[in-house]
C-alpha cells in the first residue's frame, strides 16, 4: 500500500501543481486583457502582478477539483482502479492519500491570506495612487484601532466610519503649513457630511502660535471641516480592510462594535477568509464520484464539464450567501459556511451512493 500511496500522491501532486499554475495563468491573462484599455501595459502588468497571491488563493478550489478529476479518471481509464479493488484497496483508502495534500494546501492558503496578501495589497495600493493616479500626497492606512489618511496639508485619523449614515465616529485632524509645521489640531466626537462639507460636533481645537509656540485650546459645539474627501472616498475603507491580518481585523471589528457601528460586513469578510481556505476539501470530495463512476467510459471531458458546472453553482451560492451576510440578512458565520456545509453533505451523499454501485 505504501508504494501505491506514493504513486497516487505523486500523480495527484503533479496534476494539482499543473492545475494551479494553469488556472492562475488564465486568471492573470484575463485580468490583463479586460483592463488593457484603462492603463498602460507596463503599469497594468505590475499592477496585476501584485494580485498573483490573491489569484492563487481564488483558483485553489477549482485546482483541487481539476487535479482530483484528472488523477482518478486516469486511474480508472487505465484500469488501475479495478486492480486496486481486486487486491482489497478501497476507494476510501485512495481518497485518504490525496486528502492530506489538499488539507495542507488549505492551510497554506489561509497562511497566505494572513501573511502574504496584506503586504501585496499594500504595495498594489501604493502603486495605484503613486504611479497610476499620480497622487503623491494621498495616503490611506487602516489599523486595528484607527484609520489614517493623508491628503494635501492634512493628516487625520478616524476611529470608525459608518457608510450607511455617512458618519465618522471619532476624528482627529492635524493641520500643517506649507513648510510642514503643525499649526492646529482638531478632534471631535462625530463628523457628518452635509452640503459638500463635513460638520464636526462636540470637539476641541488646539492652535499652535507661530511666535510663542504655546498651544491654545478651545472647545466647540459645531465646526466645519474642509477636506476634499467625501463619504464615497471613505468607501475605500471596505477594500482596505482586506489587507489587515486576521488578528488586526478582529480588533478592527471590536472597535466598530464599541462605537455602535454595524460590523456585519467585516465579520462576514473575516469568516469568509477561513471558509474560502477550506473550500478545496469540498471540491476534492465532489470531484471523486464523477471522475470514478464515468471515467471507465473514457469521457474525461464530460467529467471536467460536470465538475466545472458544480463549481459554478458552488461559487454562485457562495457569493449570494456572502452578500446576505454582509447585508445583515443572515449571520456572518452562516453566510460564510453554509455553502460548504450544503455541498459537503452533497459530496458525502454521492460518495455513499457510488460505493453501493461499485
Amino acid at each position: 500500500m505504501q508504494i501505491l500511496a506514493r504513486y497516487i500522491a505523486v500523480a495527484f501532486f503533479k496534476n494539482l501543481l499543473l492545475a494551479l499554475l494553469g488556472l492562475t495563468g488564465l486568471f492573470f491573462f484575463q485580468t490583463v486583457i479586460t483592463q488593457l484599455n484603462d492603463y498602460a501595459l507596463n503599469q497594468l502588468l505590475i499592477y496585476s502582478f501584485y494580485d498573483l497571491p490573491k489569484m492563487m488563493v481564488m483558483v485553489a478550489p477549482p485546482a483541487a477539483l481539476v487535479a482530483t478529476v484528472l488523477t482518478f479518471s486516469t486511474l480508472s481509464k487505465t484500469n488501475e482502479l479495478v486492480a486496486c479493488y481486486s487486491i482489497g484497496i478501497s476507494l476510501n483508502q485512495m481518497i485518504s492519500v490525496v486528502f492530506p495534500i489538499v488539507f495542507v494546501m488549505c492551510c497554506l492558503s489561509l497562511v497566505m491570506q494572513d501573511r502574504i496578501l496584506p503586504s501585496f495589497y499594500e504595495k498594489k495600493n501604493l502603486f495605484y495612487w503613486r504611479e497610476i493616479k499620480k497622487q503623491q500626497d494621498f495616503f490611506l492606512d487602516v489599523k486595528q484601532d484607527k484609520i489614517w489618511y493623508r491628503s494635501d496639508n492634512l493628516i487625520y485619523h478616524l476611529r470608525t466610519f459608518d457608510p450607511k449614515l455617512e458618519k465618522i465616529v471619532g476624528i482627529g485632524v492635524y493641520v500643517f503649513s506649507d513648510k510642514f509645521d503643525l499649526t492646529e489640531f482638531l478632534e471631535a466626537d462625530t463628523a457628518s457630511y452635509s452640503g459638500g462639507q463635513w460638520e464636526l460636533t462636540q470637539g476641541k481645537a488646539t492652535h499652535f502660535d507661530e511666535k510663542s509656540g504655546f498651544p491654545v485650546t478651545e472647545t466647540f459645539g459645531k465646526r466645519t471641516l474642509k477636506i476634499k474627501e467625501s463619504p464615497k472616498d471613505f468607501q475605500m475603507i471596505e477594500k482596505e480592510v482586506d489587507r489587515l491580518r486576521i488578528k488586526d481585523l478582529i480588533r478592527f471589528i471590536n472597535t466598530n462594535k464599541k462605537s455602535g457601528i454595524d460590523s456585519k460586513l467585516f465579520e462576514t469578510k473575516l469568516q469568509s477568509r477561513f471558509s474560502l481556505s477550506f473550500i478545496p476539501l469540498i471540491m476534492c470530495l465532489l470531484a471523486v464520484p464523477f471522475s470514478v463512476s464515468r471515467a471507465r467510459e473514457g469521457r474525461l471531458g464530460k467529467d471536467l464539464l460536470i465538475a466545472f458546472t458544480i463549481t459554478f453553482f458552488y461559487w454562485l451560492g457562495f457569493s449570494i450567501s456572502l452578500s446576505l451576510g454582509q447585508n445583515g440578512t443572515i449571520s456572518p458565520v452562516l453566510a460564510a459556511w453554509s455553502p460548504s456545509i450544503i455541498f459537503g453533505l452533497l459530496a458525502l451523499y454521492l460518495l455513499q451512493r457510488m460505493r453501493k454501485s461499485i
